[in-house]
């Protein structure tokens, strides 16, 4: 029995090697026919003939790790192109694949989710995050992109919540960002002249962020709202000295508001102080208004020039000096430049006076985010 098993192991031996063999043939004739599909799709897109190498990738007959991810990246080139229908077939189709592991799913989902929200489908988007999110609890992939959606869609309370969540899962320091949120609901809700509202909203921006200066500014508004102007003013100067650029989104309101000649007097003597302390240019055209407003156009006349000497004079800032040096000079008879002064005057009023320094993105009034580039509080005067 023993020879008969010693005499048919050379034969197993030999089967085996025939059915490895053949296997390996197999495996290298499809490795050779997965490589001609791959090498006829690329050729497609370098011939500008997108549609039929989506064709081509689209029918690929195996994924595995590398296809998987040349998948992504080509899905990933059309949104970047912004051929945002030719990224959803590819990364639907990969989705749609049940040979990838929990890994390439998870980057599918995500690259689908961005597809959806490039194309403007923000509830596609949401619930492709949030299936993520419900699958993997633990996994912070899904949240920054569900911000961006509530963000978008002014659900500041679902962007409070989701960014809380992010903030314990990850280490990036979301404060800054929920404060503005319930800023953002502080707001609504002053609008609706909810104040009481207003105010346990304040106070939990407050919790969070307690140095932004967008909560003095709130506090201003629900001072003003409450009728206690002089707490308003002061409170309103308050958050101008802890971010001079502010003096640029309230200026056309503290005027307006504030239009009593005492009122205006506080508001020109604080100005003058801050500009001294700060030397910030930005307040200095706010200053020369300020001035105007109360007659003092002739008082400024050496500050201003020393500041076209020494300074670094912006638009606004010529256009009011000119007044100031035209008053002066038009009492000694010296000389006139009326015209410049109003053609410095209206070139100013049409240029943007706010812009994103993220972005460079311009724009006239002052916003919280920027409407370009989505981010906060970086926007400033030109």
């Amino acid at each position: 029995m023993q020879e008969i098993l010693f005499l048919l192991l050379p034969l197993a031996f030999y089967s085996g090697w025939q059915a490895a063999r053949k296997r390996y043939k197999e495996r290298q004739e499809k490795r050779k026919q997965i490589s001609v599909h791959f090498v006829r799709g690329i050729n497609y897109l370098l011939s500008e003939q997108p549609d039929k190498a989506l064709d081509v990738f689209l029918n690929y007959p195996e994924i595995d790790e590398y296809t998987a991810d040349t998948f992504l990246l080509l899905g990933n080139l059309f949104r970047n192109r912004g051929e945002v229908t030719r990224a959803l077939r590819v990364h639907q189709n990969l989705v749609a694949r049940p040979d990838l592991s929990k890994t390439q799913r998870t980057s599918a989902m995500l690259a689908l989710g961005e597809d959806f929200f490039s194309a403007g489908m923000l509830d596609r988007a949401e619930s492709v995050f949030s299936e993520l999110l419900k699958d993997d609890p633990k996994s912070s992939d899904a949240c920054e992109p569900l911000r961006n959606i509530y963000e978008q869609l002014h659900e500041w309370d679902k962007a409070i919540e989701i960014s809380q969540c992010a903030q314990q899962r990850g280490k990036t320091d979301h404060s800054r960002l929920i404060a503005h949120y319930y800023c953002e609901l502080a707001t609504q809700e002053l609008q609706k002249n909810n104040l009481f509202r207003v105010e346990e909203t304040i106070k939990q921006a407050a919790k969070v962020h307690p140095g932004s200066s967008r909560i003095q500014v709130l506090r201003g508004d629900l001072a003003f709202a409450r009728g206690q102007r002089k707490e308003a003013l002061a409170t309103y100067q308050k958050a101008i000295l802890q971010d001079t650029r502010l003096m640029g989104m309230l200026f056309s309101q503290l005027i307006n508001n504030f239009p009593e000649k005492d009122e205006l007097e506080s508001l020109y003597l604080f100005t003058q102080q801050a500009f001294a302390k700060t030397q910030d240019v930005r307040l200095f055209a706010y200053l020369l208004q300020l001035a105007r407003k109360l007659g003092k156009l002739t008082d400024m006349h050496t500050q201003v020039e020393e500041h076209l000497l020494k300074g670094k004079p912006t638009l606004n800032t010529l256009a009011y000096s000119t007044e100031v040096l035209s008053s002066l000079w038009k009492d000694q008879g010296a000389c006139e430049i009326t015209q410049i002064q109003t053609a410095l005057q209206r070139l100013a009023a049409n240029q943007p006076e706010f812009q994103c320094s993220h972005c460079g993105y311009k724009m006239h009034d002052y916003l919280w985010r920027c409407p370009a580039c989505h981010q906060w509080d970086t926007v400033s005067n030109v």
